[in-house]
């Protein structure tokens, strides 16, 4: 559990110390200090109540200020706010295709060479992507650097707004529905991924699930789940991980790190996978060793194959190879889709 960040729950509304908040404190120890050689009664034990203060004070200066990181907000988003993801993409030097979520990241990925190019394991690349996501899923955005539009003098700034859509045209919970799923699940896991399996959208993944064991169809409907709740407080992301860990066939969750170097512990669910397009590679969710919090998801060969098929002469992968990682840099939620 991740303490910390419950604690930093706690600090909307309430004002930052200033200076002068903390100077009284400093003050009685700098008099402590000052009374030189000749100290009277209990001079010990008002120097230490006077030390005990500064750092008091200073630990709550620590907590109370603004970190800006990717955990739950200050306050509780409203329907027209929007969720800011930044995503980093590694991978090796080959084409590929695969599912993306609408709100979170992909579900299935291939390798195969691209067009006019051979396919090497051996080097990688790297992209970066931002997405932004009303919080009721009606509108996306992303940064619009297509040569027509007139540059600004802050390119990241400039956002091009997907076409209004609804959430029901597509299967996928947006933000603010997955945030009250996960907030609604109750402590047994076995409760909460039924609720998980009722509440979520039951076409989703339809095209390949009747070749999935029920495990790998769980394990999907979880990880979209929680990848697409920006919210997620750390006694929920702990349930959210023991249902993870309870599928039938979970693999041990192994240490690793993440696309920006961040310990993460990777698990996946051991099932069926034939030499066939996106059925050759599991996916693994990347979370956080202590508060299990969502880092992304990467793809490692179920099996041993060849990109493009053995008699393509592309290269070989043998089971276990990590082929990609899709990994969540930060989720930030905000009122302004041009604050970034």
């Amino acid at each position: 559990m991740d303490e910390m960040t419950a604690v930093r729950k706690l600090r909307a509304g309430v004002p930052t110390p200033d200076h002068a908040r903390l100077t009284p404190a400093r003050q009685r120890l700098l008099d402590e200090i000052a009374r030189g050689r000749r100290p009277r009664p209990g001079w010990k034990l008002a120097a230490v109540g006077a030390a005990a203060a500064v750092t008091a004070a200073a630990v709550l200066t620590t907590l109370l200020v603004d970190d800006g990181g990717s955990g739950p907000t200050a306050r509780q988003p409203e329907a027209d706010d929007w969720v800011h993801q930044v995503t980093r993409w590694d991978g090796p030097d080959c084409g590929g295709s695969g599912s993306r979520g609408w709100y979170g990241e992909g579900f299935t990925f291939t390798l195969q060479p691209g067009l006019g190019k051979e396919c090497s394991l051996e080097s990688g690349r790297s992209h970066t992507t931002q997405n932004w996501i009303r919080y009721d899923g009606t509108q996306q955005g992303r940064p619009d650097r297509s040569p027509e539009t007139p540059p600004k003098s802050d390119g990241d700034r400039q956002r091009r707004a997907w076409p209004q859509v609804h959430p029901d045209t597509h299967d996928a919970l947006p933000p603010q529905q997955s945030d009250a799923l996960v907030a609604a699940l109750p402590d047994d896991p076995g409760a909460a991924l039924d609720m998980i399996r009722k509440k979520s959208r039951p076409s989703r993944l339809v095209v390949i699930a009747p070749r999935m064991t029920q495990a790998q169809r769980d394990f999907n409907e979880v990880v979209e789940v929680l990848s697409g709740s920006p919210t997620v407080a750390p006694d929920k992301a702990e349930t959210m991980y023991r249902i993870i860990t309870g599928l039938d066939g979970a693999t041990k969750p192994q240490k690793v790190t993440d696309g920006v170097g961040r310990p993460a512990v990777a698990i996946g669910i051991d099932g069926n996978f034939r030499d066939y397009s996106s059925e050759r590679n599991s996916l693994q969710v990347l979370l956080d060793p202590e508060s299990y919090a969502y880092r992304g998801v990467r793809f490692v060969a179920g099996l041993d194959y060849y990109v493009g098929g053995k008699a393509s002469g592309g290269p070989f992968v043998a089971k276990g190879t990590v082929v990609g990682t899709l990994t969540r840099v930060s989720t930030d939620v905000m009122d302004d889709p041009y604050a970034r």
